[in-house]
């Protein structure tokens, strides 16, 4: 798989429900300074980490993706805030695990105009932010986001797993 693109990923209700719940107050972010990486400053929740839930949320809003991803086993899953800019900022390519097997979804909860890019055979392929679509790749595929300007926040959440094949 080089890439895979899924739109109207959740079923509506259950969408609404997990977008309102993050995007509301009651959410821990954290800040996440990651000079060289994102090339800015955002914020981050944890929900799976170290081989374990890391908040009560992970039953209520990740159980439900697990059986559409056909996932043996977690590596990491968060969730991002990131706050428009003025001007289109860029990040350094990179990679969130530096292995062939695993996958890397990125579900995007807002629509915008940034643009995950994905370093394919050399090529760059655009990634259009619409809410409920969900992007699939090897984790160890470079990538990079450009960063919005037209909307306030963008919020994705972002999963490393492994997969059945």
């Amino acid at each position: 798989m080089s890439f895979k693109v899924i739109d109207n990923f959740l079923k509506k209700d259950f969408y609404h429900i997990l977008s309102k719940d993050l995007k509301g107050e009651n959410i821990p972010w954290y800040l996440r300074d990651s000079k060289g990486v994102a090339g800015k400053t955002y914020f981050t929740f944890c929900y799976y980490n170290n081989h374990q839930p890391q908040h009560d949320l992970y039953y209520k809003h990740i159980v439900p993706f697990l059986p559409k991803l056909n996932i043996l086993s977690l590596l990491q899953i968060r969730s991002n805030l990131t706050f428009k800019n003025v001007n289109s900022i860029e990040s350094l390519y990179h990679t969130d695990y530096n292995s062939s097997e695993t996958t890397t979804g990125i579900f995007f909860l807002t629509t915008s105009n940034a643009k995950n890019v994905l370093k394919i055979n050399g090529k760059e392929v655009f990634i259009n932010n619409l809410e409920n679509r969900m992007l699939l790749f090897p984790t160890n595929t470079e990538h990079k986001i450009i960063y919005q300007t037209d909307v306030d926040k963008r919020y994705i959440i972002n999963l490393n797993f492994l997969q059945e094949k």
